[in-house]
């Protein structure tokens, strides 16, 4: 084996150098064939990104690209807020401490104060950590914990995702038939979301007593965030009361939706309930910190912890780093000051609107359209006689592949638009831009949109599918 010295190591500066071409070769080698494969046929491997501000990317052939993704619900306040970088570079410049692991951390008590006056009642006692699965997975423990081993059953809905780790993929109902590959814990029951007499079945089901059930955790995405799905507003009501007559953690999984994203800080807040846990990551970290938490009531954590052995039972070395937490504590202020809430509940009511203009003028492929705040998605229709015809040469099992795949290349060759769609629903765009969208930005897209719908949109479809049958 050669050692360090001997070795050419490419650096910053070979990187930014890299020509498209290299690029994909290496990406494709390194990093997965079909995943490169996947994103060269969409047109992401014609062009690398060369800056992101604001609401825009620019690519090294000096396009700039409208981006309506927000990066998966990441980027809050838009590609490389001035605040942040700010907060970021201040910390850096002093060389803050990162690795708080044997001292108490004033920045740490700070963000965490901060996070119990956001959230409702009780609920203040926090963990730190680095993604939504690992949040989940926190959250998870510290309810089974608590419950104890006599109350060990875990259920979850049929239409979900809460991450994919062994235990996150076991409570994600969407990700059944893509990972049935993978072994899965086996003390987790599924019951369909927002159906409250499928749940107290379970619980019921499983009754050890009056007032007791083996049931000891319900983990729930308020709002689902593909198809923007929104369960009837008695619903979590219902769930409130029944996990407090059987003493059951209720979680909440606000990874996607928190801080703002549905117009409200939390998704929760929508149906006047609160969880016993909260689970949240993406825009946490302001699309420059890979961070993530869950927050619990004291009652929770001091039952299932409660001795001084068990303060670190759950624990993980990248906690808290310094230059996350001021990310954080940034972001935090710029929601505020910006208005940033508001501006998501104003703006996703504008953009619904404008997609529901969409879906009126194009219904033979748009089968429906559904948001709140600025979470909102347009489906789109995969079978039907026209589509038949432009697809039967390729064969029907691109169908839906063949819809979001052209609208997607075209929307950034021709548009400049970034655009996706999500992993469980290939026939649907989920539509989450960063919350300092305006109004602008909204009709460009729109107005690109129908566009493309209106006709460019079937060549390239073709062209695409053909790829897709050639691979």
């Amino acid at each position: 084996m050669p050692t360090l010295q001997g070795l050419k190591l490419m650096s910053v500066e070979d990187a930014d150098q890299m020509s498209e071409k290299e690029n994909l070769r290496l990406f494709k080698k390194h990093l997965g064939g079909n995943l490169g494969k996947m994103l060269s046929m969409l047109g992401f491997g014609d062009s690398i990104p060369v800056k992101a501000e604001g609401m825009y990317i620019t690519l090294s052939d000096g396009r700039k690209i409208l981006d309506m993704t927000g990066h998966v619900g990441v980027l809050v306040a838009g590609h490389n807020h001035p605040r942040i970088l700010e907060a970021r570079r201040k910390w850096a410049e002093r060389k803050g401490l990162e690795t708080w692991k044997f001292f108490p951390s004033p920045y740490q008590a700070a963000l965490c104060h901060n996070l119990s006056l956001i959230f409702p009642e009780d609920l203040e006692v926090v963990f730190f950590c680095n993604s939504g699965a690992e949040a989940n997975e926190g959250a998870m423990k510290l309810a089974e914990k608590y419950a104890g081993p006599d109350r060990n059953l875990i259920v979850y809905t049929d239409i979900s995702f809460h991450g994919k780790t062994h235990a996150t993929l076991t409570v994600s109902g969407s990700e059944k038939h893509q990972n049935h590959h993978f072994h899965q814990i086996d003390n987790c029951v599924m019951v369909k979301y927002g159906d409250i007499d499928d749940l107290r079945r379970v619980v019921e089901a499983h009754k050890t007593g009056k007032n007791s059930s083996r049931v000891g955790t319900f983990i729930v995405e308020a709002i689902r965030t593909e198809g923007v799905v929104i369960p009837d507003r008695d619903y979590f009501k219902q769930v409130r009361q029944l996990c407090d007559e059987y003493d059951i953690v209720l979680i909440f999984d606000e990874i996607y939706t928190g801080f703002g994203r549905t117009g409200k800080m939390f998704a929760f807040e929508h149906f006047g309930v609160s969880p016993d846990i909260c689970s949240f990551s993406k825009a946490f970290g302001g699309g420059k910190a890979t961070f993530a938490a869950f927050i619990a009531r004291p009652r929770i954590y001091s039952k299932a912890y409660p001795k001084m052995n068990e303060a670190t039972l759950h624990s993980t070395t990248y906690n808290g780093y310094g230059e996350e937490i001021v990310s954080a504590l940034e972001v935090l202020h710029i929601l505020n000051d910006e208005r940033l809430v508001e501006n998501s509940e104003d703006m996703g009511r504008y953009l619904l609107s404008r997609l529901q203009e969409v879906k009126k003028e194009f219904p033979d492929i748009v089968a429906d359209v559904g948001g709140i705040g600025l979470l909102t998605c347009i489906k789109f229709k995969t079978k039907g006689e026209k589509l038949m015809r432009l697809i039967s040469s390729a064969g029907t099992e691109y169908m839906e592949k063949f819809v979001t795949g052209a609208i997607i290349t075209t929307l950034l060759k021709q548009y400049n638009i970034l655009t996706f769609t999500p992993p469980h629903d290939s026939a649907q765009l989920l539509i989450t831009p960063s919350l300092i969208i305006g109004k602008e930005h909204i009709d460009y897209f729109i107005e690109s949109l129908k566009k493309v719908l209106s006709g460019s949109l079937w060549k390239v479809g073709l062209d695409y599918v053909k790829k897709l049958s050639e691979s």
